[in-house]
């Protein structure tokens, strides 16, 4: 048989599958809140500690830390933990603290270096002295609705130990931004359809679990060896019998001003986590990308008598607008640039998926990080208070 129409069929068979991948992601994002509204059938409403980490006062940063004290529900407590002893952020938390004195608020100083995760390093200090055994861990650019904690509560039925939120994308500002935005919203696609199917996976924009359940699953000593913790907290949970959900209700996450190196470093070390936890998966993940599927429709063409570039061309065209139709219907933000935004995520997504092939190194938070092993160049640390990595070895 001649190689090129052998090309051509394999071409055929990749769009077939790209294209299922995309209906089916589709219609399951648009029944996920319906499906999963009615498997959360929890009404106890305990006391939550709600852990807030903080760094950079970027662009919502009051908007979405204002929104954890006017949840309505019965009893929380506000804990802000930062690395800093003094910063912009720090000073938004104290207005807020004093503004909201119904609300029992501590703002928390984290010295703790014992993880490879920065982000948990600052989650210890709150997490270790949170008054109640349910905690709630919200990232600084997430927006929590009203009933945000009680719909979380919802969701935490019989065998569950993690419920996790979807984030949406909101308010860009930049071209890179909404890139960004387009980025994270396919993944919401993906993440709701996983919810549909009853899969859940930790993704750490919003978490709420309980204290002695992470304890029984190892605590810090277990989730301390990777970068990725929501995973690894997922998985010590579902090692002890409990699985992780996703809350019936999205997330509100805010994407502000965006460089196209922010988001191409951010894209790697997601890339870079997922080809670490989930080898088997990751190197598939084209076969679910609009630019694949049209450089497979390119070389399908022949079979159907039509020209390579116009089936390269209607294929993205396609994926664009089904993609922009689920946005419209779940009420996402659909900017002006949205087409434009498209092809730019495809080529940075892609070489981010590429790049994480070669590396396990990543940038977050202004320092450079292997996923397994840690900080890989000096990042400035305030001195250290809880058990610190030399401490811990002159203990053994």
């Amino acid at each position: 048989m001649d190689p090129a129409i052998i090309f051509s069929y394999l071409g055929a068979a990749w769009l077939i599958v790209s294209l299922a991948i995309l209906l089916s992601t589709s219609f399951c994002a648009l029944l996920q809140p319906h499906i999963q509204a009615r498997r959360a059938t929890e009404t106890e409403q305990p006391p939550v500690s709600t852990l807030l980490p903080i760094k950079l006062r970027h662009s919502g940063f009051d908007e979405a830390q204002t929104s954890i004290f006017g949840q309505a529900y019965p009893e929380y407590e506000v804990l802000f933990s930062a690395t800093e002893a003094s910063s912009p952020a720090l000073e938004v938390a104290e207005k807020l603290k004093h503004d909201h004195p119904e609300i029992p608020t501590r703002i928390l100083q984290s010295h703790a270096d014992f993880a490879v995760s920065p982000k948990l390093n600052t989650l210890a200090p709150p997490l270790s002295v949170a008054a109640h055994d349910f905690v709630l861990a919200k990232d600084s650019n997430i927006v929590l609705d009203p009933d945000s904690i009680a719909d979380f509560m919802r969701n935490f039925t019989d065998g569950v130990g993690l419920v996790c939120g979807v984030p949406v994308a909101e308010q860009a500002l930049s071209l890179a931004g909404h890139v960004e935005a387009l980025i994270i919203n396919s993944h919401a696609r993906l993440l709701l359809t996983a919810s549909t199917l009853g899969l859940g996976f930790g993704v750490g924009k919003v978490m709420l679990f309980r204290r002695s359940d992470f304890s029984k699953a190892g605590g810090f000593d277990a989730m301390a060896h990777t970068i990725a913790e929501d995973t690894a907290i997922s998985k010590g949970l579902a090692a002890i019998g409990l699985k992780t959900v996703f809350a019936h209700r999205t997330l509100r996450q805010l994407i502000g001003a965006r460089t196209f190196r922010e988001v191409y470093e951010r894209q790697v070390r997601w890339s870079v986590i997922r080809r670490a936890h989930e080898p088997m998966t990751f190197p598939l993940e084209p076969i679910a990308s609009p630019l694949p599927a049209a450089c497979a429709a390119a070389l399908a063409a022949p079979l159907f008598a039509a020209p390579p570039l116009a089936a390269f061309a209607l294929t993205l065209a396609g994926w664009f607008l089904c993609e922009s139709a689920v946005a419209r219907l779940k009420g996402w933000e659909i900017s002006l640039v949205a087409p434009l935004a498209f092809l730019c995520r495809e080529v940075l997504a892609l070489a981010a998926w590429l790049r994480a092939f070669t590396t396990y190194h990543v940038v977050w938070a202004n320092g450079r990080f292997d996923v397994f092993v840690g900080a890989q160049e000096p990042v400035p640390r305030p001195a250290v208070s809880l058990l610190t990595k030399s401490q811990r070895r002159k203990e053994n």
